[in-house]
């Protein structure tokens, strides 16, 4: 059929083609080179390969843990549980270990040192010590030699062997995994980035996926929260029908980290989500995994 316009004669049938034919040369670009943006929540670590380069941070921490980076990518930091500390590198490319060095770091209370999370201003830090954590400022931004003395929030109330933890954006809500439990904590702040502050509000029972959790990053938005199991040697991947509602996670996808480290122990990654970085303990090395797009 042919419908008349005040401009001409236009083949309706013809547009209608015409649109099938774009949508569909659309879904094949996307599904054969996909861009970052366009990578569904459901199959993100599907596209992530080891990248052969890391960083040996073995002569400054002893049993390293978590890493928190700066938001440019210039800075990275990780926790070293038998050396009671945090230690700063500097990265010359940002958010290429190959090309980190040593800064320096500082000497943390506590035991059992694990998580760690540093503010995107770089003035407050947090470090888990497994049932508690503790919370400092730092008078100069990104200057961990500069933390004060330091807060302790007890959480031992429902945390048995936590390891990592994360906030939302705003820090107004905080999520802790558990490997003796088998859970991650929901952790509402009634005064945001205050831990002591905090409510637990619902608790999400990993423990039939889990076997030793040790590692927690939301990222997407809270479309997706990624948990290192050092047993499993893997990064298990759930996603939130809800952004950051772990009551509505479903657990979907895994990507095996076995050929670099069967300790994994810590966990996190790049501004865009294009790099994964995790710490294997016995090889005293962070390891750099990259997202391949074509």
């Amino acid at each position: 059929m042919i419908r008349q316009k005040s401009n001409g004669f236009i083949a309706l049938p013809g547009i209608l083609l015409l649109i099938l034919l774009v949508i569909n040369a659309c879904e094949v670009v996307t599904r054969e080179n996909p861009g970052k943006a366009e990578i569904e929540n459901a199959y993100f670590l599907n596209h992530f390969s080891y990248s052969g380069k890391f960083l040996d941070i073995s002569e400054e921490s002893l049993n390293a843990r978590a890493t928190s980076w700066k938001p440019d990518g210039s800075m990275v930091f990780i926790t070293g549980r038998y050396s009671d500390n945090v230690a700063a590198y500097e990265v010359a490319t940002p958010w290429d270990l190959s090309t980190a060095s040593f800064k320096h770091d500082v000497k943390v209370p506590g035991e059992f040192q694990h998580g760690l999370y540093l503010r995107h201003d770089g003035l407050k830090m947090w470090v888990f010590d497994r049932t508690s954590i503790w919370s400092f400022d730092l008078a100069s931004p990104w200057d961990i030699t500069s933390i004060s003395e330091g807060e302790n929030t007890d959480l031992s109330d429902f945390v048995e062997r936590g390891h990592d933890f994360d906030f939302t954006p705003e820090g107004d809500t905080l999520f802790i995994d558990d490997r003796n439990t088998g859970a991650v904590f929901a952790v509402v702040l009634a005064t945001p980035w205050d831990v002591s502050s905090g409510n637990l509000i619902y608790t999400l029972d990993i423990s039939h996926e889990q076997k030793e959790v040790r590692g927690l990053e939301m990222i997407r938005d809270g479309s997706i929260m990624l948990l290192m199991d050092t047993g499993r040697n893997e990064i298990l991947q759930y996603n939130l029908h809800t952004p950051y509602d772990i009551s509505t996670a479903t657990l979907v996808n895994t990507f095996d980290v076995s050929e670099q480290t069967l300790q994994g122990r810590g966990l996190s990654l790049n501004s865009d989500y294009s790099i994964i970085y995790v710490t294997g303990r016995d090889e005293e090395k962070i390891f750099q995994y990259v997202l391949i797009t074509e």
